[in-house]
């Protein structure tokens, strides 16, 4: 390594007395996710209180409100689900019976038919 004459380490380097935004990049296969009240700090302790003091207050009410959500959502979609499989069972219905029709119009097997797949069975060695 070449020593640098004019190097000074910087202690405070990454030190910032004070953020006002923070930038995070998600990937997500799902997306919806939302973020509230991002906290970088250093000190456990401190973000714990400063979580029981703020997220702690409200937390129950949201998990309340969100379950509330989901259940009306779910009944929503069995609401939904019950349409759909009525008009999938019509649909099934019919496509049985186009099947049916097709399988008793298949031609009967001729000895020519027979010729050919003996013909393929034969194998050539060397």
């Amino acid at each position: 390594m070449i020593d640098n004459p004019d190097f000074k380490d910087d202690p405070d380097l990454y030190v910032y007395p004070k953020l006002k935004y923070v930038g995070i990049e998600l990937w997500q296969v799902k997306s919806g996710t939302l973020f509230d009240n991002i906290l970088v700090a250093d000190d456990p302790e401190y973000a714990k209180n400063f979580a029981e003091e703020t997220w702690g207050k409200h937390k129950d009410a949201e998990k309340a409100a969100f379950e509330e959500a989901e259940k009306k959502r779910e009944e929503e979609e069995s609401k939904d689900d019950a349409a759909d499989s009525d008009a999938e069972d019509n649909e099934d219905d019919d496509t049985a019976d186009a099947e049916d029709d097709a399988d008793t119009e298949t031609k009967p097997e001729t000895d020519e038919d027979n010729t050919d797949t003996k013909a393929d069975e034969k194998h050539d060695e060397l």
